[in-house]
């Protein structure tokens, strides 16, 4: 019985070694390519996302900016005051300001494709190991790994390193080689989405206040009806 209740609590709890242990140098070489290659990819998506998020919200507020003083000389009534609108239009010029410039310097297009490029190296790298190891295996050879750990050193150094949720995700999409159950796994989910999606608050808190607040223009809804309280006559 008590043997039959470790299986779940093992599971659960995450206790077994949760690293595969590799004793071949050139499999040992070969997994970590594999992860950092995986890692620069999930880089380069996450960077590629946020220069489309950016747009997008660039967009949205600049619309915004367009659509509230054509509204306000339309002679229709607005349940706002002209001095609460311009100061709606001030932020939203300020904020349309910032997001401009943090996407130019940024640069996120270029640094995601040089993460790219560099996954893409490391998985030449991989398959070129991969039927040097064969090669060894049928003829007996033995291979030089010092020539690829300096490949690999020259490939990876080239762009930016990725950073840790890029790491969290390529582990989760490696069971291979990370055995990590239960417990553990949901809460490394929970981390690394909370990690991944930080980023994404401002921005999509800035687009909702903005949406909101021009529906509130059209008698839709009332939300900041009691904090802008000035009703225009």
């Amino acid at each position: 019985m008590i043997e039959f209740l470790k299986i779940p609590f093992r599971w659960f709890f995450s206790t077994q070694p949760e690293e595969k242990n590799e004793t071949d140098p050139a499999k040992k070489l070969l997994n970590s390519m594999r992860i950092t290659a995986k890692c620069r990819f999930n880089a380069s998506v996450r960077l590629k996302r946020a220069s489309t998020y950016s747009f997008l919200t660039t967009t949205i507020l600049s619309l915004g900016l367009i659509f509230i003083p054509l509204f306000q000389n339309s002679g229709l009534p607005i349940p706002y005051s002209s001095e609460v609108l311009s100061m709606l239009q001030i932020f939203l010029a300020v904020a349309v300001l910032v997001y401009s410039v943090v996407n130019a310097t940024a640069k996120y297009d270029l640094r995601a494709q040089s993460l790219d490029d560099c996954g893409v190296s490391i998985k030449e790298l991989i398959r070129t190991l991969r039927n040097e190891m064969a090669e060894s295996k049928a003829s007996g050879k033995s291979i030089n790994l010092e020539t690829y750990h300096d490949k690999y050193h020259v490939i990876s150094t080239e762009p930016e390193n990725h950073t840790r949720v890029d790491h969290l995700f390529a582990v989760l999409d490696t069971p291979s080689d990370f055995d990590i159950t239960g417990g553990k796994r949901l809460f490394m989910h929970i981390k690394s989405y909370s990690m991944y999606l930080l980023s994404y608050i401002i921005p999509t808190s800035m687009m909702l206040f903005e949406i909101l607040f021009i529906l509130d223009m059209l008698k839709i809804t009332t939300c900041f009806k009691g904090v802008f309280s000035a009703v225009a006559g």
